[in-house]
């Protein structure tokens, strides 16, 4: 996931946005991007009820993206640009982010289809890759019910993605701060007809509104040694209700620390998702009641040498369901090793070892969400590349 850029403060403060002194050339777009793929076999539960029955035991995954990028720097010192992120494997919306930005002394406002502040900024443990990762990597082989995920905003429930307002403010003294509002988290775009924008967006059931993030990190670099902290939160402002039961507005709240001495790094990270999935059964039986509070935490360690770069990582997700599911706890674990060789510049070789593991309570209910869940234990192997263009 990209990260949030580190401003300078050499622009003169409270340039305005429409100076007609402003002038400049016309911005001009480059292209950028990324091609992700690996290979990944698995050896898993595959008998009958299992989740690895009639799974294949093996297969090749990918993520590209191409970046349109573009800036200039009007004369009054303000930087004004945009970027487009096209998606190259899928065959649903080609569209993944897309925003305009101004930047200066003030820091940097974006508008437009984004992460929000959590997202955009928080901080994972070392130790991953572009591929492989004990945390929501681009690529997991074993057949689990979800990944451990300690990097999601609100936004996540609705698609993510939706637009926004993103506000980065100038490093001070190694901090800096940033904010995000989106007014309908299941807006990414408004592309109901043609021609010019009439109305507001509806309110679809169960789609969040008025969501709030901020996100806070601290950088320090030493004498041989150095760190990175980032704290924050994430709130749905109003839950749109639904002809069923309603669910409740949810929180998330995210830290994590990393630090370097010399060649090695290791960090930890922390996200606790309050009312995950917190629905009421007070409107009829059309759908169960269901409650789910959740936490995600790991550690994570990498050493450089030479081309090289090798990583451990191990991360825990715990879920505690209520209301009228069967299975009260889940607990799912996940620890790897993970080696990195660059080729060139942007060319990496990355492979991974990884074990995971689900455990059930009561063994063979179901999930909050009504998905059959088993005590489950998988081994993976995986073998990829990264190119950055």
């Amino acid at each position: 996931m990209a990260r949030g850029t580190w401003l300078t403060s050499t622009a003169i403060v409270g340039a305005g946005l429409a100076s007609h002194a402003a002038q400049a050339d016309g911005i001009k777009l480059g292209v950028g991007g990324f091609y992700n793929a690996a290979y990944m076999a698995v050896w898993d539960d595959d008998g009958e009820g299992e989740p690895g029955n009639e799974r294949n035991t093996d297969g090749i995954f990918n993520d590209a993206e191409i970046h349109f990028d573009g800036r200039t720097v009007l004369d009054n010192g303000l930087t004004v640009g945009a970027r487009v992120e096209l998606e190259g494997e899928t065959e649903d919306d080609q569209i993944d982010e897309a925003w305009i930005f101004f930047s200066g002394g003030f820091g940097e406002v974006r508008i437009g289809s984004i992460d929000d502040a959590l997202s955009y900024n928080c901080i994972l443990p070392p130790g991953g890759t572009e591929n492989f990762s004990a945390f929501s990597p681009n690529q997991w082989g074993a057949n689990t019910v979800i990944s451990n995920p300690a990097c999601v905003g609100v936004d996540e429930s609705d698609g993510g993605d939706a637009q926004k307002l993103l506000y980065f403010t100038p490093v001070f003294a190694g901090f800096q701060f940033s904010v995000s509002y989106t007014p309908n988290g299941g807006d990414q775009s408004h592309d109901e007809g043609v021609g010019p924008h009439v109305g507001m967006p509806f309110n679809s059931d169960d789609e969040s509104r008025h969501n709030v993030s901020v996100y806070l990190t601290y950088t320090y670099e030493g004498d041989g040694w150095g760190l990175t902290w980032g704290g924050g939160g994430s709130w749905e402002g109003h839950v749109e209700q639904v002809p069923g039961p309603d669910r409740k507005d949810q929180d998330f709240y995210q830290t994590g620390l990393n630090v370097t001495f010399g060649r090695f790094e290791i960090g930890g990270v922390f996200e606790y998702y309050n009312d995950a999935l917190d629905r009421g059964g007070d409107k009829g039986d059309v759908v169960p009641a269901v409650a789910l509070d959740a936490w995600v935490a790991g550690i994570g360690a990498a050493y450089a040498y030479d081309a090289w770069t090798f990583g451990v990582q191990y991360s825990h997700l715990d879920a505690d369901s209520g209301g009228d599911t069967a299975i009260t706890d889940f607990t799912q674990d996940r620890a790897m090793l993970i080696a990195a060789y660059a080729l060139g510049p942007g060319i990496v070789l990355d492979g991974e070892i990884a074990y995971t593991w689900v455990d059930t309570d009561p063994e063979g209910g179901e999930t909050a969400d009504g998905i059959d869940a088993d005590n489950y234990d998988a081994l993976e192997i995986g073998l990829g590349t990264s190119i950055t263009f």
